[in-house]
């Protein structure tokens, strides 16, 4: 029996055993009687910015509020039952109660947050933690960077953070990761290193090996030249008598950043590989599709309640590893969310979603029909996509792009001028052109849709009083890939097109900034500094109707709005830790836009809404 006709009918199975209805949850953020309450601290103070949560019995679902300057709260409309509501906010306790809700009735729930008698380090997100490592001197603020570029890509440093390690276990973790280094390499294998090769082509000495005995690649050469400064560091930190960090939480959230509602959709835990996911707003209920003998098959996904310590919801028990989360997700035409472990993008019509792998795959949400298309020359990486006209299907590869006749099938490659330039995510502009982050060149490639030329577009160089001229060698030595990064790197990750605009952004993972650049021109524009935006990593922007740029925050548990005509911030909070998000989905409504974040961390989406106008600021 195959693994998913195996999956499919354990699923059956389960789902027969579960209740046949869950609570039901409003669509409109706007407040309701239903359940309110006033936070306050031990002094009677109102507190702003507190994080409200409520979640009902047996139920996959999640909201969230924010205390305004008054210290009140005001949840949406949700439907009758038994919830378990909560107030967090970091260096204080988290007083949990039970509420019974009934539609029309007022319930009130007050809170009383004590302060503890220090802040918990495990309450702080990543971001936080990274902020607070040591950085009085000149090498300690090169180390810092340091851990940044080669220590928080796979794994959020927060949660290696809390552990103790002497010397020698960080040297055995040294040797270990220098073995897996290797695994992997460009075309097969868009996250590996080329093999023998620097960051922009060109070969490695032959006589330097990796700890295989093959070729060595960029991730070894980089371990290999941090490695003497970096144990001495992270045994400082991280180690049996680590030097104190001094914990200290950045400002809770305050006016607009308080006006959302977010709710939270726990995800299956166990999804065939290459199913598409999708998620009832109202209940929760995820339905599975995916391939059975050729065909498209659909099943119910039955809600498993997760390990509370790996959810996230209690921040005192800090960032736990990753968690059945989802990479990427999408929205079709009426805002409904779908989630697929991999890369994942909608086409303008918002009725077919993209993914990729060896071969373009589509999924038909009008017919919810999964449709597998051309396999491509090389593995497609992080971006795909669809052009206006519908003609074309995109995919950003360890090469460059790929580009397929939706009609005939037929495949076309592109390559970037620079090789090895770790192309990683890519968008298609209102001209149809296809832009492409160059992560380790500190680039972007665009690819002219009417002529196929393929240009590059070259960021600022990045500077620092601290970066050392041995720092520069290695940069021009080695260069940079995408889990291990030269200092001096911006790296701009993933991106996202203004279908409406002329412009298109991308996150540089390693310097925390939102870049953008013009469609028309094909010129760089400017970097926006993020607010702490240098630890929090800022990921995947994307441009609403109004023009306003959203973007993820991997390591902050934040979501970013950037307003690109003042260059105005504004950062709104996620109410779970680790949420590692890399990745989201907008939908442009009448009331204004609705933003879905995944998690990759703690296995959840989250729909943001606004009692606001996101549009005026």
């Amino acid at each position: 029996m195959s693994r998913s006709r195996a999956l499919f009918l354990a699923l059956a199975l389960v789902a027969l055993a579960l209740p046949a209805t869950l609570p039901a949850i409003s669509t409109s953020p706007a407040p309701s009687k239903e359940l309110t309450g006033t936070v306050r601290d031990a002094a009677g103070k109102p507190m702003e910015g507190v994080a409200v949560s409520a979640e009902a019995e047996g139920s996959p679902v999640r909201i969230s509020v924010w205390t305004n300057q008054d210290g009140l709260y005001a949840f949406p409309a949700i439907d009758a039952g038994r919830y378990e509501v909560s107030a967090q906010a970091v260096g204080f306790d988290r007083p949990v109660a039970q509420a019974t809700i009934a539609p029309g009735q007022a319930a009130r729930q007050d809170f009383t947050l004590k302060p503890l008698p220090e802040i918990l380090p495990q309450q702080l997100s990543t971001a936080e933690w990274l902020d607070r490592l040591p950085d009085e001197t000149s090498q300690d603020r090169r180390m810092k960077m340091v851990v940044l570029n080669n220590c928080s890509n796979c794994h959020l440093p927060a949660n290696w953070l809390e552990k103790r390690f002497d010397a020698e276990s960080w040297e055995t973790m040294f040797d270990n990761m220098l073995k897996i280094a290797p695994d992997g390499s460009v075309p097969d294998d868009g996250a590996g290193d080329p093999v023998g090769r620097r960051a922009g082509g060109s070969p490695f000495p032959e006589d330097l090996k990796d700890a295989l005995g093959g070729p060595t690649g960029i991730h070894t050469e980089l371990m290999r030249f941090y490695r003497k400064d970096l144990i001495p560091y992270l045994v400082k930190v991280a180690g049996p008598t680590p030097a104190p960090l001094k914990p200290q939480a950045w400002p809770r959230p305050k006016g607009l950043e308080t006006q959302i509602v977010v709710t939270e959709y726990t995800l299956p835990t166990e999804r065939p590989q290459g199913s598409v996911g999708v998620v009832d707003q109202r209940t929760g209920k995820s339905t599975l599709y995916f391939l059975r003998d050729g065909k498209t098959v659909s099943q119910e996904a039955p809600y498993t309640p997760r390990n509370t310590y790996r959810t996230g919801a209690d921040w005192s028990w800090g960032t736990r590893e990753n968690e059945s989360g989802t990479h990427d997700m999408a929205l079709d035409f009426e805002g409904t969310p779908y989630f697929i472990g991999g890369s994942v993008s909608m086409n303008p019509a918002r009725d077919r979603i993209w993914f990729g792998g060896r071969q373009f795959t589509s999924f038909d949400v009008r017919t919810k029909t999964i449709r597998v298309h051309s396999r491509v020359p090389t593995v497609m990486s992080h971006g795909t996509g669809e052009d206006s006209t519908g003609t074309w299907a995109w995919g950003s590869t360890g090469l460059g792009a790929v580009r397929m006749n939706i009609r005939t099938g037929e495949v076309t490659e592109f390559k970037t001028p620079t090789a090895d330039s770790r192309p990683y995510d890519m968008d298609v502009d209102r001209f149809d052109n296809v832009w492409l982050s160059q992560i380790a060149i500190d680039k972007m490639a665009v690819v002219d849709n009417k002529t196929g030329d393929v240009t590059e577009i070259a960021m600022p160089k990045f500077e620092s009083p601290d970066i050392r001229p041995e720092d520069i060698e290695i940069y021009n030595k080695v260069g940079s890939w995408d889990h291990n990064s030269a200092l001096g790197q911006h790296g701009p990750r993933r991106l996202g097109a203004d279908r409406t605009g002329d412009y298109v952004y991308a996150g540089t993972y390693w310097t925390g900034k939102i870049a953008q650049f013009d469609a028309r021109t094909k010129t760089f524009v400017k970097l926006h500094d993020v607010p702490n935006g240098r630890w929090g990593q800022p990921y995947k922007p994307f441009p609403d109707r109004s023009h306003m740029v959203w973007f993820g925050m991997s390591a902050d548990d934040k979501l970013g709005k950037l307003n690109p005509t003042t260059g105005q911030m504004t950062m709104y909070p996620l109410p779970s830790r680790g949420t590692n998000s890399r990745h989201l989905a907008v939908h442009d409504t009448p009331e204004g836009p609705v933003v879905w974040v995944p998690y990759t961390g703690v296995g959840k989406i989250a729909r943001v809404q606004f009692r606001h106008d996101t549009s005026r600021n």
